[in-house]
């Protein structure tokens, strides 16, 4: 009985991983906008602060000091931040739906086989940040973890130790997927050109914002 459920578990690993790795991308380019939108809002309030002591100088222009405000810029840092997150879920995170499963070996020889090729910024850009990001949702994850057992039975030792082991088995079987594809998928022709500049200007600020967003020691302290 056991091992017909693993023969069926096993016959539908090949839309599960796929929706794994893509869900779990998801979740890290949320985390780094998350960043994004707080940095995006840091400097609206800076730039509006300096207009505003500039209009604040003549009685003229006094009543503009009001136009922008708080809710003004946040809504705008927030649209900002989801159009980049969006923007980003087209680059890395739907073409991970594609993932074929292959043996370990396969893959491995394949990754080694694609990275002897040319390196270029354009095709490094992409795998490099769908790995971060990807890194990024393991931790966020695995924060939900920690948080679900804590609130459930409020045993903090506990909770660590669950947090710490969904992340290991998070960047030990999705993390080099999602890298392996991404990779791959940037590697295909057409790719690289329909998205070269524009994906490396939406995802170099969004490898930053996802190494932010991977608080990797927090969970073994």
């Amino acid at each position: 009985m056991q091992l017909r459920v693993a023969e069926r578990v096993g016959r539908l690993r090949w839309i599960f991983l796929p929706l794994g790795l893509c869900a779990l991308t998801a979740v890290g380019a949320h985390a780094a906008a998350d960043v994004v939108g707080d940095r995006v809002l840091w400097c609206v309030d800076r730039v509006s602060a300096f207009f505003d002591a500039v209009f604040a100088s003549w009685s003229v222009t006094a009543p503009l000091v009001d136009l922008v405000g708080l809710s003004q810029r946040s809504f705008f840092a927030r649209a900002l931040a989801l159009a980049w997150e969006l923007s980003a879920d087209a680059l890395i995170a739907i073409p991970l739906l594609g993932y074929d499963e292959r043996d370990g070996k396969t893959e491995l020889r394949t990754a080694r086989a694609l990275l002897r090729k040319t390196p270029t910024p354009l095709r490094l850009v992409r795998p490099l940040a769908t790995v971060l990001v990807a890194i990024a949702g393991a931790c966020s994850v695995a924060r939900m973890v920690q948080g679900s057992v804590q609130l459930t039975l409020h045993a903090s030792l506990l909770s660590h130790f669950a947090a710490a082991c969904a992340l290991f088995a998070l960047l030990l079987v999705f993390v080099p997927r999602a890298g392996f594809r991404a990779l791959e998928h940037a590697d295909q022709k057409g790719h690289l050109v329909a998205t070269g500049v524009f994906g490396t200007l939406v995802l170099a600020p969004m490898m930053l914002a996802a190494l932010y967003a991977s608080p990797l020691v927090s969970f073994f302290r």
